[in-house]
């Protein structure tokens, strides 16, 4: 590990960096300064000005701030947040700082807190700030927001008036979030419109001198780092920091990975010396695409005991983005296909017990796969006895009776023959489950199909868990209570149409 991810992982783990985002972060999903410029150039019918502040102030000047804020906004603004496009957004969202500064003006960002329900406050006039609330992460939007022309920072004349007035609220709010704290600058270039501008406006609001401050460059550059020098900044290049990376985008994201992944391992570390303290937000380890691929191919040509160990680093208590979950779903049950021994079920049971699923219908796939691997268990009896204590986080009891026909159908997809283990523990599952009678008749077809299958290839003298089921519901020691919700009940339908 380089010195200067450590360095950073240190500030991020003590709350001590204030991350300031660039137009890098977004670039995966819009279009770069130089097509919305020469766009810009086009209409106006110029083909002599090269200096985009200059060319936006004549679009301004000739048709007006709506119109240049309704061009950008077509351009700008994403209907839908990608979690692979958009996984420095995701790392920066998991840092667990309080407040996060950006000179971007798209919707990215609030798109991304939307769709994983976070609370956030985005910061455009100085009445936002008033109407915050302390459990809301603040996005202060520092050069404005295209749904309000009047708060954009965007031209030179735009400029000009910010830097005249250094008691700006928004300066005023920077210099005091900065108090012993340090500027993360994050994806800037020195292609980006207006870094020159800002520089020049961060170092006038600081009275001629800024914080200590850090860049990591989306696109490193000799005249960023001129730049950067001017100003006392220090420059991070990601491609020399991360040599394995492919391109400057991969580099930038295992950059900030590694980051991350450093300051939440500090922030543990930390974690007994403020115990009886209350402690600040730690750092989420965000799962990555590079990762996941690695997983995959893992798990595909590796033993199982190597592709669990890689499974659980990569996943453990970590923010897996929803649009990944489907694959790291996939990537669990190649993993229990590949079970052999009581140990190995007992693994991958303990695997699920920090893996952080947002889908409900995704952790009722992973509890039925899990389930299925009491095939390969050994019988602690004569009969075939054994008990594979399962659970997952988030799914109830209830649904077990269906989980568990679902993951007898998994062990016949997979090529298995149903063993006495199986059976045993199917039938202690089906006892915790919802009332069978009180099923929608096709869930009840379902379970009781898989059930006979089961028991007629893998003879037992127990008792058929159905009726055992519906006998212990006549004692009055039994909860009559455990019932599905209509969620619930949904989901399960859902679940038995799905291959596994």
């Amino acid at each position: 590990m380089s010195q200067i991810i450590d360095t950073l992982a240190e500030l991020a783990a003590k709350q001590k960096l204030v991350p300031f985002m660039g137009a890098g972060c977004s670039a995966s999903m819009l279009p770069d300064w130089d097509s919305l410029v020469s766009e810009m150039a086009e209409q106006l019918g110029l083909t002599s000005i090269t200096n985009h502040l200059e060319i936006a102030q004549k679009y301004v000047d000739t048709f007006g701030r709506d119109k240049f804020c309704e061009f950008l906004k077509s351009k700008l603004e994403i209907l839908e947040f990608d979690d692979e496009k958009g996984y420095v957004h995701l790392t920066i969202m998991n840092m667990g700082v309080p407040v996060i500064y950006t000179t971007n003006q798209d919707n990215v960002m609030e798109k991304a807190f939307e769709k994983y329900g976070r609370k956030y406050r985005a910061i455009i006039h100085l009445k936002d700030f008033a109407e915050a609330k302390l459990s809301e992460q603040l996005y202060i939007k520092f050069h404005g927001d295209l749904n309000y022309p009047e708060s954009i920072v965007f031209t030179q004349e735009d400029y000009q008036k910010r830097m005249s007035d250094p008691e700006n609220a928004f300066n005023i709010r920077l210099r005091a979030d900065l108090l012993a704290k340090n500027l993360l600058f994050v994806g800037y270039s020195f292609r980006d419109i207006n870094i020159q501008q800002m520089f020049a406006e961060l170092q006038k609001a600081f009275y001629g001198k800024l914080p200590t401050s850090y860049m990591i460059a989306y696109r490193y550059s000799n005249e960023l780092q001129s730049l950067c020098d001017q100003y006392g900044i220090t420059l991070i290049d990601p491609m020399k920091e991360c040599p394995e990376a492919k391109n400057h985008i991969e580099a930038f994201e295992i950059f900030l990975k590694c980051m991350l992944e450093e300051a939440r391992s500090k922030k543990f570390e930390d974690g007994m010396e403020e115990f009886f303290t209350p402690i600040s937000s730690i750092p989420v380890k965000v799962v990555s695409k590079q990762e996941i691929d690695l997983l995959e191919q893992t798990i595909k040509k590796k033993p199982f005991s190597i592709g669990i160990e890689l499974f659980r680093e990569i996943c453990d208590l970590s923010d897996i983005p929803l649009d990944y979950e489907k694959r790291i779903v996939e990537a669990f049950i190649g993993l229990a296909k590949k079970v052999k021994t009581d140990e190995d079920t007992d693994s991958l049971n303990a695997a699920i017990f920090n893996l952080k699923l947002k889908n409900p219908l995704n952790k009722l796939k992973i509890l039925a796969a899990l389930m299925a691997t009491a095939n390969v268990r050994s019988p602690k009896s004569k009969y075939g006895g054994d008990h594979f204590f399962v659970g997952m986080q988030g799914v109830s009891k209830s649904t077990y009776i269906v989980v568990a026909a679902k993951a007898i159908e998994c062990v016949y997809s997979w090529g298995w023959k149903p063993t006495p283990p199986l059976s045993w523990n199917v039938n202690h599952w089906i006892e915790k489950g919802a009332d069978f009678k009180a099923l929608p008749k096709q869930i009840q077809q379902y379970v009781m199909y898989w059930v006979d299958k089961m028991r007629g290839d893998c003879k037992t003298v127990a008792e058929h868990p159905i009726k055992r089921q519906q006998r212990l519901r006549d004692y009055p020691s039994i909860d009559p209570s455990v019932s599905l919700t209509e969620d619930e009940t949904k989901l399960l339908s859902e679940l038995i149409n799905q291959e596994l």
